[in-house]
């Protein structure tokens, strides 16, 4: 990992300017733990707070990020860049105070090529400019990597806050031991249903633009992909990443999501229609089980069941 005072563009006195704006950074070892994820939630909680991030993919290899959301709303970097690119870089992508979200690609900051002395260089320079820079090292669940994290910390601590994002991919929250006793704030990123997740994949558009415009026959299953955004962002706002009055357009596109009898583990049971018959089940079980029926009420609610689990299987009898 090539630190940050390796770059030609960086040494010298440590400034340490008034902050203006955040630069977020999602990074983590291995492939398949989330970073990708955690920068399209980011960018739908800050998107919807009101401001404009500026998206880069520095994953050259997949491009993830690009490939999700369409390369017209993403700064795509080449691995080839180096520190002497980084001043014309920083003018021309970094205007105002937009937020930026760099994804990296997994494992880059092991790996010995030019764009580590670049990147080093944009973080330096922006922070010059009164930038905050923030690291969001994800440990999942699915690649419960954690060791990485002291050696940001090392690398990068003196700028920058390192934050610690447990995404629970697969939720069993088993996440390292280690980063128990870390004094670094931990953000928690719920477990998203593979349902969910690909109506998520329908459209080729920033998470925000799915959550603002729910596509027809998916306006419940994007209320429940919003309220994951809305949680995640109350952890931003407190961590003073976020301002908490520009909360209320996402809470309100997570207002009103149902509780549920099944997880929805396929597209097809994520359609309005489906999802309704799950949140009937799901208030037919719970009336089922309630400590106070009589054997009237028992009887009724035994009735309501069996039509809401009717309602349910219909479908799935029909294929």
């Amino acid at each position: 990992m090539v630190a940050m005072t390796d770059s030609p563009l960086i040494k010298g006195a440590m400034i340490a300017p008034a902050q203006a704006f955040t630069v977020h950074i999602t990074i983590t070892p291995k492939g398949g733990a989330g970073k990708t994820e955690v920068a399209n939630v980011l960018e739908a909680a800050l998107s919807l707070s009101g401001h404009r991030p500026v998206l880069i993919d520095v994953d050259d290899g997949n491009r993830g990020l690009t490939r999700g959301i369409g390369k017209d709303h993403v700064v795509a970097l080449n691995w080839a860049s180096g520190p002497t690119d980084a001043p014309d870089w920083v003018r021309r992508y970094a205007s105002g105070d937009a937020p930026m979200i760099f994804d990296l690609g997994a494992g880059l900051m092991s790996a010995d090529l030019p764009i580590l002395d670049f990147l080093s260089s944009v973080w330096r320079l922006l922070y010059n400019q009164g930038a905050k820079i923030v690291f969001h090292c994800i440990v999942s669940t699915n690649a419960p990597t954690s060791r990485f994290i002291g050696q940001i910390l090392k690398d990068y601590g003196r700028i920058a806050e390192v934050l610690i994002v447990c995404n629970d991919q697969d939720r069993s929250a088993s996440f390292p031991a280690d980063i128990t006793g870390r004094e670094n704030r931990q953000l928690k990123l719920d477990h998203l249903a593979p349902g969910l997740q690909a109506v998520r994949l329908l459209r080729k558009a920033p998470l925000s633009a799915l959550i603002a415009e729910p596509m027809q026959g998916y306006s419940i299953a994007t209320k429940m992909i919003a309220a994951r955004v809305y949680r995640f962002a109350c952890q931003l706002a407190a961590a003073s990443l976020l301002d908490p009055a520009r909360l209320a357009t996402l809470e309100a596109a997570a207002a009103g999501v149902p509780r549920l009898r099944y997880t929805i583990d396929q597209l097809a049971d994520a359609t309005d229609d489906r999802i309704g018959r799950n949140a009937r089940l799901s208030k037919a079980h719970r009336r089922l089980v309630a400590a106070d029926l009589n054997p009237s009420g028992l009887l009724s609610a035994a009735e309501d069941y069996r039509l809401a689990h009717a309602a349910w299987v219909e479908r799935i009898s029909a294929m």
